[in-house]
């Protein structure tokens, strides 16, 4: 699956756009930035089996950088923003891709 954005230069805490993967994939890894200098970022990485009910993958308490899951067969992907504090007008974005290895 190519890159896809979930968060693209968010303000405020929420999940991001949802990505079908169309496939049971093992492999995801979001990569996030942030600008505007925050003191917290914390962004999960979030997958489900039915685009309804979510789970988190892997946690990020970082504003650059990347975390990777390989553990678990998952469908559907997102970011969800839990925390943006401090910095001057701060924004964080999220981009998530996943290794064509599928599980089905």
């Amino acid at each position: 699956m190519l890159p896809f954005v979930s968060l693209n230069a968010a303000t405020t805490t929420g999940a991001g756009t949802s990505r079908d993967m169309e496939g049971l994939y093992r492999y995801v890894t979001m990569a996030m930035s942030a600008t505007g200098s925050p003191s917290t970022v914390n962004i999960d990485l979030e997958g489900s089996h039915d685009g309804t009910n979510w789970v988190v993958l892997a946690g990020a308490a970082l504003s650059q950088g990347a975390v990777s899951v390989n553990a678990h067969l998952i469908r559907y992907v997102r970011a969800n923003l839990k925390t943006l504090t401090g910095g001057s007008s701060p924004t964080v974005t999220a981009t998530i891709a996943s290794v064509g290895v599928r599980g089905d």
